[in-house]
């Protein structure tokens, strides 16, 4: 059992970010922690993360769907909490994996505005429409987290790519505190998002001001699609190629090897292909043996203009073009994902949920 808890929240772990550019939308952790509609069970649950995470998959239809969680301090000092929930929450909030303030407040909305993601919502903001206009006016932005098949469900419309508010999301902003999780000297490009207090870029966690040290590098946000289904979402950001392949040599790299059958892994390189953005747009490089196919898309899938990439050979893709590895293992822009791309319908709770529930020290 306690094997199987430790499996649950080492999934949950792999769909927590607090960079705007990979979140899918934006919720108050702790609100579904204590959601004991959820399952019936103990007062304060943070394995319920996983049935939120299952329900959003299902509602967009893909497996690697990505949450920007915000918990308060108040979640990380509930004495229901186990020891083993306290340890992982602690290392997601040293990790800057989550995003934890003082109070709540209207958090959940003032990231949902400033990045455009919508959020996942229990009681639907009661008081925050005048603030937040678009809470009430764009309800595809509104996700209702609810009991149902398999523990939750979302009830909401499909939600629409984020536009987030350049001036803010364009910087790169550094706290006073340099250990800091979230605006520290580690998270350099890759960054949360800033609080505002009166006009004013704030440090969320620590409530001092940010400093700009310049604009944020130029990225785009990709996944990893194989057999139909999108297995892994990443960004790409100038100054920084990221390498994709069966266990790139680059500790910074893709792997994929996980995701596909042996025979089919076998047939991809260690270090497969190079995704480079530059001036001109994202460049694929082929760093393989098999060699690497672009897609140029202006129609399904399979019907598109082929490039074949060889011995280093590159070129600079379009927005809606696709990377193929090998047959059924695809690269693609997360804002133009193939259609015909869907979700295997995968479950971070494991085999048995149930067993998952009951109390463990």
């Amino acid at each position: 059992m306690r094997f199987e808890v430790t499996q649950v929240l080492d999934e949950i772990e792999r769909h927590l970010t607090t960079e705007s550019a990979l979140a899918q939308a934006v919720v108050d952790l702790g609100h579904v922690a204590w959601y004991g509609a959820l399952d019936g069970g103990r007062p304060v649950s943070l394995l319920r993360a996983g049935l939120l995470i299952d329900a959003l998959s299902r509602h967009l239809g893909e497996d690697a769907v990505m949450i920007y969680a915000v918990a308060s301090r108040e979640l990380l000092t509930d004495a229901d909490l186990t020891s083993k929930e306290r340890m992982v929450l602690g290392r997601w909030s040293g990790d800057g994996m989550i995003e934890v303030v003082p109070i709540m407040a209207d958090r959940v909305a003032e990231v949902g505005d400033i990045t455009g993601l919508p959020v996942v919502t229990i009681d639907g903001f009661p008081g925050l429409e005048q603030r937040y206009p678009w809470l009430r006016g764009v309800p595809e932005r509104v996700l209702h987290l609810v009991p149902g098949e398999g523990g939750a469900r979302i009830i909401g419309g499909q939600p629409m790519p984020a536009e987030g508010r350049g001036p803010l999301l364009s910087q790169v902003w550094h706290c006073v505190r340099r250990d800091c999780p979230l605006f520290g000297d580690r998270r350099g490009h890759n960054q949360a998002v800033p609080r505002m207090r009166s006009g004013v870029p704030v440090c969320p966690r620590h409530d001092e001001p940010l400093t700009s040290t310049g604009a944020k590098a130029p990225s785009l946000a990709m996944v990893l699609i194989v057999d139909g289904t999108v297995r892994e979402r990443f960004v790409v950001r100038a100054g920084r190629p990221v390498v994709l392949g069966r266990a790139p040599d680059d500790a910074t790299g893709i792997v994929i090897g996980g995701f596909l059958e042996p025979h089919v892994a076998q047939m991809i390189s260690r270090n497969h292909v190079r995704l480079e953005l530059l001036e001109d747009g994202l460049h694929a490089a082929d760093l393989s043996t098999n060699g690497t196919v672009v897609y140029r898309n202006s129609g399904p899938y399979g019907s598109a203009e082929q490039v074949h990439l060889r011995g280093g050979a590159s070129c600079v893709l379009g927005p809606s073009d696709t990377v193929e590895l090998h047959t059924g293992v695809l690269l693609a822009r997360a804002d133009h994902i193939p259609t015909g791309s869907y979700g295997s319908q995968g479950s971070v709770m494991g085999d048995a949920p149930t067993m998952s529930f009951r109390p463990f020290a």
